[in-house]
C-alpha cells in the first residue's frame, strides 16, 4: 500500500520559505558591503589616494631665514628682514590659511652660572582658517659656514580670531656642555616645519563665519 501523501500546498510553503530566509542570509552581506563602499566613496568620506595629501592639507611654502648678530655681550638677536612662514593649502598655492610674522630668536647668556636661553616670539594671524592641530616648528641654530649646532622643537597654537596676535615667548635652556660654543658661534637661524617621521600631514578646516 502507498504511503499517503500529505497536502502539496504545506510542503510548498514550507520549501518556499526556508529558500526566502537562505536568500536573505545570503543577500546581507552584499548589502552591507554595497553600503560601506557607497559611505567610503561620498566626498565627506572619500580617503586620498597613497602619496596624495589630503583635501585640506596645509604646509609652509619655504622656511624663514634670520643671521644672528650682537645686541650686548651677553645678547645675541636675530635680524628681522621682514620673514614669514607661510602656510598655504596643498591643494591651492595660491590660497594661505595662516601664517608668523615678525618673528625673532634670542640668545641670552648669564655668567653664574654659565647659562644660554633661547627665546622664540611671533605673531600670528589666521585666515578664516584654523589647523586642526597646533603646528610644530623647528629651529635649527647654525654657524656662519652653515654646520647645524642645535635644534628645538615646539608647537604654537592659532586660533580663527588671531590677526596679527603677539605669541607669548617660548623658552628652552641649553644643555651647558654646548652653550658656550653655541653662543660664542652661533651664525644664523632657520625656522621650519616640523614633522615627526610618520606623522600626519598638517590639516585645516573653515572657520565658522
Amino acid at each position: 500500500m502507498d504511503p499517503p501523501i500529505g497536502p502539496a500546498g504545506d510542503d510548498a510553503s514550507s520549501n518556499l520559505g526556508a529558500a526566502g530566509a537562505d536568500m536573505s542570509t545570503d543577500l546581507t552581506p552584499r548589502i552591507a558591503l554595497i553600503a560601506l563602499v557607497a559611505f567610503l566613496a561620498s566626498p565627506a568620506h572619500a580617503q586620498p589616494a597613497p602619496g596624495q595629501a589630503p583635501p585640506n592639507a596645509v604646509s609652509i611654502e619655504q622656511s624663514a631665514v634670520f643671521d644672528v648678530t650682537p645686541v650686548t655681550g651677553a645678547l645675541k638677536e636675530t635680524a628681522q628682514k621682514g620673514q614669514q612662514l607661510v602656510w598655504r593649502a596643498r591643494r591651492s598655492p595660491n590660497d594661505r590659511r595662516l601664517a608668523l610674522a615678525d618673528m625673532s630668536v634670542a640668545f641670552l647668556r648669564s655668567e653664574a652660572p654659565t647659562e644660554v636661553k633661547i627665546t622664540f616670539a611671533g605673531h600670528v594671524s589666521a585666515f578664516g582658517w584654523r589647523p586642526e592641530s597646533d603646528p610644530q616648528l623647528e629651529v635649527i641654530v647654525r654657524t656662519r659656514g652653515g654646520a647645524s649646532i642645535y635644534f628645538w622643537n615646539f608647537a604654537v597654537s592659532v586660533r580663527c580670531a588671531d590677526s596679527n596676535r603677539p605669541l607669548p615667548p617660548l623658552s628652552q635652556v641649553v644643555p651647558n656642555d654646548i652653550a658656550a660654543n653655541l653662543f660664542n658661534n652661533v651664525g644664523t637661524v632657520e625656522i621650519s616645519e616640523y614633522r615627526e617621521p610618520n606623522a600626519p600631514i598638517l590639516t585645516a578646516r573653515q572657520c565658522p563665519s
